[in-house]
């Protein structure tokens, strides 16, 4: 009932091969970036009610702090049919299992989830090779990789309050200790596995799970650029030109969920009802449209590839640049922070003496300042660099503020004449307009404490 299992990360299962019932208690663990990593605990039982005190005590102690027994009742089943084929490859081991059946949820109401899959699991060997044949099979079958367990699921299907409608980026803590090569890593990694966690949430068609692949997509670029200097040339314009082309196409479902959910109810404080209901009604059938294209866009082989290649780069950086994992972080950190302000400040101006295309290139060099001054915000410490990172922040904000007021006008001058009555159009642009004026007022004086302000990194 408390979902202790679920809240240590925790897939407690009984499985039957033949005759034979096998216990089985997955933890997480570190591993190679992108993956499922748990330790993995097996022991025989004699029915299916699990036993905990099978395991040893530090492992127990991991699921709980209490010194009382967990009380333990099923919440979810897994009827599964399974194949297994072990494939070597290189020195590799790999297990590729066939999975059918279905997922029941113990719910009030009861829920269940088709399972058809394949899944991968390192045996012995090198996760790139695993990765190669994942590869394989998502050209040839057209797969697509799913980053949610089916203990995950099931726990979503007992418990539907359990389903996100977005996961956000986690905080990367770097130290001085660490190398520039084991910093990018880190950075990165945790950009890929946001954008991976937001996949299925854009297939279902989650306006949050848009927004924060579009954020995980942006951080990703941000770490190639804050990092371009060391990272091969090829690779690098590769990445950043694929996340780059994936982000824009992702745009219009995220634009019209703004102007739904955001401008709309602000334009419609004074305006006529009719008006406001025809520019929803718009709004409803646009978005709805968008959102289709992107997740069709999220389950086509292009991004699929792009996720697996950036793995598999992440996976391979050391033993192809193991020269990164030798150089000291901290003066590099220094170098690219410098870099990043003064390319904020090429352009001191006042925001009202700039054009819109001038504070969309300020929002973006903002943007690259502001991921970089968070990525390596963490080898200083202190009340200083808090307070310059929530400058930046609240800077960004009210530039997003201003570009929201800008696309408003725009989203709807897309449109084809025939979509819109002219009343509509002006309502939206007149309201965009003052908004952009308001934001740009209350934005300068923080463009001119961004200017002003001294550098937490000295």
């Amino acid at each position: 009932r408390q979902h202790t299992l679920r809240k240590a990360g925790a897939a407690l299962r009984i499985r039957r091969g033949g005759k034979r019932l096998e216990q089985t208690l997955k933890l997480p663990a570190d591993g190679p970036v992108g993956m499922q990593n748990n330790e993995e605990w097996n022991a025989t039982v004699k029915g299916d009610q699990p036993d905990l005190q099978l395991y040893p005590g530090r492992v127990r102690r991991r699921l709980q702090r209490s010194r009382h027994a967990l009380r333990l009742r099923p919440i979810f089943t897994t009827e599964i049919e399974r194949s297994t084929r072990v494939l070597r490859r290189r020195g590799t081991r790999v297990e590729l299992a066939l999975d059918r059946g279905r997922i029941l949820g113990h719910a009030v109401t009861p829920r269940e989830q088709p399972v058809c899959e394949v899944e991968l699991e390192l045996l012995k060997g090198d996760p790139r090779v695993m990765l190669d044949i994942a590869m394989e099979l998502a050209e040839s079958q057209h797969l697509q990789p799913l980053y949610q367990s089916k203990a995950m699921r099931g726990y979503m299907l007992a418990r539907p309050a359990l389903r996100p409608a977005r996961f956000k980026a986690l905080d990367v803590p770097l130290d001085v200790g660490m190398s520039v090569g084991e910093a990018f890593e880190a950075i990165a990694g945790e950009a890929l596995r946001h954008l991976q966690a937001n996949k299925q949430l854009v297939i279902d068609g989650l306006p949050g799970g848009i927004h924060q692949s579009r954020v995980a997509m942006r951080r990703m670029r941000a770490a190639l650029r804050a990092f371009k200097s060391i990272l091969p040339y090829d690779k690098r314009k590769a990445f950043n030109g694929e996340l780059r082309w994936f982000q824009a196409r992702l745009a219009p479902a995220r634009d019209w969920h703004v102007f739904l959910t955001e401008t709309l109810p602000r334009v419609g404080r004074k305006a006529d009802p009719e008006l406001i209901e025809r520019l929803r009604k718009l709004a409803l059938r646009e978005r709805r449209r968008a959102t289709a294209e992107a997740s069709e866009l999220l389950q086509g082989r292009r991004f699929v590839r792009l996720l697996l290649q950036f793995q598999r780069w992440l996976l391979a950086l050391e033993a192809d640049h193991g020269e990164l994992f030798d150089r000291p972080l901290k003066p590099f950190a220094l170098t690219v922070l410098d870099k990043t302000r003064r390319d904020l400040l090429q352009d001191m101006r006042p925001l009202s003496r700039m054009s819109e295309e001038d504070r969309h290139t300020l929002r973006k060099n903002g943007k690259k300042a502001r991921y970089a001054t968070e990525f390596f915000s963490g080898l200083w410490e202190g009340e200083h660099t808090k307070r310059y990172l929530k400058l930046m922040e609240t800077l960004q904000d009210q530039l997003g503020v201003a570009n929201d007021a800008v696309v408003a006008r725009m989203v709807l001058a897309s449109l084809s004449p025939r979509s819109l009555d002219h009343a509509g159009l002006l309502l939206v642009q007149d309201w965009s307009k003052a908004r952009e004026v308001q934001a740009v007022r209350k934005g300068q004086p923080l463009w001119r404490k961004v200017q002003r302000a001294t550098p937490f990194w000295g």
